[in-house]
């Protein structure tokens, strides 16, 4: 059974996940998932590895087609959205990938300014001074806007992943291991941005993170995930007093409980 924790009024959702479902082959990775996403708030998302978490946010994001059920932005089904409309609201989205999800064949400029070029018709002069500023946010030098991503480190190649998911002033943001594999100093920056992104734009954040003490200090509102289903939700002021023994095992690492570590399991 899935528990949740102080539901929020209809106008304070900006994602409603309803009946959701997913499978591969004969592999059922999500079942009837209900979550609410809070407006302006920040959320994470936790769940051991195979849980579905990735799958999950990229059906939120419209990169996956689910089995059943439906998502809701803004009170707008994703599902009965055709053509340009379905377009218009994916332009309201920054994504960011777990493994930066670069084109390898674009110069990193090209790459933070997609969207822009080739969705909004910006000018390339335009788009790389963009990506030049958007580079400075994350801490990298303009020069890093004529390399490849074959020259960038992989903690490099998340900074613009996150740049790229900043373009355009995405009122919600989904990310997959934002500060997954940075170093102290870039986590925070890219902590600070997303709080920036927040109070400027009044935008809701979806985030996946396996950084437990992040999930509970830097985040708004919790979801676990567990074996497709989710295990909990509720604000992380709530979580230690939450008394659900899902949560507990993975905020505190503990071998004993409900979870069977699959080590050998690739998340979805």
């Amino acid at each position: 059974m899935s528990e949740t924790k102080s539901p929020v009024s209809d106008e304070n959702i900006k994602v409603s996940v309803r009946g959701l479902a997913k499978r591969f082959g004969t592999h059922e990775v999500l079942r009837n998932i209900d979550m609410e996403v809070p407006r302006g708030k920040k959320s994470v998302l936790i769940g051991p590895a195979a849980s579905g978490k990735t799958i999950l946010v990229k059906c939120m994001a419209g990169l996956e087609e689910p089995d059943a059920g439906s998502v809701l932005v803004d009170g707008q089904d994703m599902s009965h959205l055709k053509g340009r409309d379905h377009a218009r609201l994916l332009e309201r989205f920054g994504v960011l990938f777990q493994q930066g999800g670069l084109f390898d064949s674009l110069p990193v400029w090209e790459n933070i300014t997609f969207k822009a070029i080739n969705v909004q018709g910006m000018g390339r002069e335009e788009a790389k001074k963009l990506a030049i500023e958007k580079l400075a946010l994350v801490s990298l030098p303009a020069p890093t806007a004529d390399l490849y991503p074959v020259d960038l480190s992989g903690g490099m190649q998340k900074r613009v992943g996150f740049a790229r998911a900043m373009v355009g002033e995405p009122e919600l943001l989904l990310l997959d291991e934002p500060t997954a594999g940075l170093d102290p100093i870039t986590t925070k920056t890219i902590n600070r941005l997303i709080d920036e992104n927040l109070a400027q734009l009044g935008a809701t954040v979806l985030a996946i993170t396996s950084d437990m003490e992040a999930a509970v200090n830097e985040y708004d509102h919790l979801f676990m995930l567990h074996e497709g289903e989710i295990k909990w939700a509720g604000p992380t002021s709530e979580v230690e007093a939450a008394d659900n023994a899902y949560v507990d095992q993975m905020i505190h690492g503990r071998a004993q409980g409900p979870i069977e570590m699959r080590l050998w399991a690739r998340d979805h």
